[in-house]
């Protein structure tokens, strides 16, 4: 029976629409009309989508609303979706400015850059929190990639074949990001030990393990919400009728999300422990102290596995690894300074440049964060070894200005 024709169910197949709402966690649903076929030997509807949208209808207006093929509209998803959009190609165009900058300044010191270097500094770029959010401005992006997670799943829905492919990719990638953006509100917290928060993020947050985890949803996401759709949950009408539809979706939604959190994140963890192994021959590195993370704190949104070195028991950052985030020094008056590129929220100012601890040797003691300007160079030494702060050093804004040599404006007229 058209639109699909199902050989063996030619004589016990019968016409099959439905309509449909997909709730959200903010004030707008989305809305599907399907029509199809419906096999009565594998009891299962073979359908295609005829009306897809979104529509303000969380409550009364949900209630009422029998289905039909009419247009709906939902301004607050439109305007949440395009504050979304714009706060993305905002983060998009602040990567693209520092990156070039970061790139002259290479040229001006006659530096070259790796293309494993350039992404990671891309990638750290892209961070959705500013350096110094707070984790009330944390939640409200929280809630913008929720939100997306929920158009992901309805998408998925929705779409087939090479689409739900892409749509399987943009779920793991928001379910990283929100991983990532949770674990930046319990670092801001200080509830971790630095040993403990060091373990955790080369594990789960390392440049080396990006995407594995998302890749290998994209793969295997179809097969299980398949398995899904034939589970007792589909009998679960009476449960759903006892606590409402709404709160029972939110539950299925996020025993999905759950299951892909925790492949994602079972992925990591197994290919960091083989890649530590196989480039370092220790697992050491995955909880060895590292003063430059300790100084670095809640800045770093990735961590670099490749770019450690384990030498007689003391775990040290290479000079390209340092390069690759960004980390440059200062000198002034026989000392040095650990600079790095501070990210604003939309904008990139010349003198974004600012000192966040004092090398000593190989050694990087954390101080309170300040603005710098002068002549600055590249790292040519490993930096490293166990720090004297034992937790997460919280970086507090000290307006005094770091003192630098002569000619101090020369690096800052790059555009």
């Amino acid at each position: 029976m058209a639109p699909f024709a199902t050989l063996f169910c030619e004589n016990d197949s019968f016409p099959f629409d439905v309509y449909f709402y997909h709730a959200s966690i903010g004030f707008y649903s989305f809305y599907e009309g399907e029509t199809g076929t419906y096999c009565a030997n594998d009891k299962l509807s073979y359908i295609q989508v005829d009306v897809l949208g979104s529509y303000d209808i969380n409550g009364s207006f949900l209630a009422e609303d029998t289905g039909s093929t009419k247009s709906r509209v939902s301004y607050w998803y439109g305007i949440v979706g395009a504050i979304w959009l714009v706060y993305r190609a905002l983060m998009i165009r602040r990567s693209y400015v520092m990156s070039t900058r970061y790139g002259r300044r290479c040229d001006e010191l006659g530096e070259t850059i790796s293309q494993e270097q350039a992404v990671v500094f891309v990638q750290e770029s892209l961070r959705l929190s500013a350096h110094g959010a707070s984790n009330y401005q944390r939640a409200v992006l929280l809630y913008l990639i929720v939100e997306g997670i929920m158009t992901d799943l309805f998408l998925i829905i929705a779409n087939d074949g090479w689409a739900t492919r892409v749509q399987y990719a943009s779920l793991g990638y928001n379910l990283s990001g929100l991983m990532l953006l949770l674990f930046e509100m319990v670092e801001s917290m200080n509830w971790l030990s630095e040993k403990w928060r060091m373990r955790i993020k080369r594990v789960f947050f390392s440049y080396e393990v990006a995407l594995v985890g998302e890749l290998v949803t994209a793969l295997g996401l179809q097969a299980f919400l398949s398995g899904l759709n034939k589970s007792d949950l589909k009998r679960s009408k009476p449960t759903a009728l006892a606590v409402s539809y709404y709160l029972w979706s939110l539950i299925c939604h996020g025993m999905v999300v759950m299951v892909v959190i925790g492949i994602i994140s079972s992925v990591r963890v197994l290919w960091a422990l083989v890649y530590a192994w196989l480039k370092h021959r220790s697992f050491a590195i995955l909880s060895d102290p590292c003063c430059v993370d300790t100084a670095l704190g809640v800045r770093s949104r990735i961590m670099l596995l490749s770019g450690y070195s384990l030498e007689g028991g003391v775990l040290y950052y290479r000079p390209s690894a340092l390069k690759a985030f960004g980390m440059l020094k200062m000198e002034e008056e026989g000392s040095e300074y650990l600079i790095m590129h501070k990210l604003h929220w939309f904008t990139v100012p010349r003198d974004n440049l600012i000192g966040i601890g004092v090398i000593t040797g190989a050694r990087v003691e954390p101080c309170n964060e300040r603005p710098c300007t002068g002549i600055v160079s590249f790292l040519d030494r490993r930096l490293g070894g166990p720090s004297n702060q034992t937790k997460n050093y919280q970086a507090t804004v000290n307006q005094r200005t770091i003192k630098v040599l002569a000619a101090s404006n020369e690096m800052n007229d790059i555009p």
